[in-house]
């Protein structure tokens, strides 16, 4: 089993990604760090009753903006979305709030959200200070209780075997 994964860029790997996360909903972001020698921004993001995270890796930045006017209601995510923009560049953002609307208003969604564009995100299950661990079977493997029916969810995880050295690098050096 592995330790990192990465989100595949289609429209079935991001949603793939993001619901076997729960779309980050009651998540809190930890800590936040851009890396520019690495050319990537690292998010640890902490699911309020458990004591694991999840660690995303957004590689080969574009842009990144962090919103910084948190309080308690708005710190917990109520979800967040991933677009495959035209330019085949990934865009996460904090906020699902537009949903299934989020490309028309993603302008607006831009001023008020922390969002990450970039190349590829990788991803990791942590422990409850945000070190990678190996991913737990039930994160694979999900059942899920919606409105008193149980489905079982199997999620298909890209696993990541490459080497972090070729990849976190800055772009003048790849």
């Amino acid at each position: 089993m592995a330790v990192w994964y990465e989100m595949e860029k289609s429209e079935k790997g991001i949603e793939n990604f993001l619901n076997s996360n729960w779309g980050f909903h009651d998540f809190r972001p930890e800590r936040i760090e851009y890396i520019p020698g690495k050319d990537c921004v690292e998010i640890f993001l902490k699911y309020d009753t458990m004591d694991e995270g999840v660690l995303l890796r957004f590689v080969w930045i574009h842009d990144v903006h962090i919103n910084i006017n948190r309080d308690y209601d708005t710190e917990w995510l109520s979800g967040s979305i991933v677009l495959l923009l035209e330019n085949n560049v990934i865009i996460w953002l904090d906020d699902d709030e537009w949903n299934g609307k989020s490309r028309e208003h993603l302008n607006e969604i831009k001023k008020y959200t922390t969002w990450v564009e970039a190349e590829r995100i990788f991803w990791a299950i942590t422990d409850a200070d945000g070190n990678p661990i190996e991913m737990p079977q039930e994160r694979i493997h999900q059942i899920w209780n919606i409105y008193g029916k149980t489905e079982e969810k199997n999620f298909k995880l890209q696993e990541f075997h490459g080497d972090w050295d070729l990849i976190l690098k800055p772009h003048y050096d790849r």
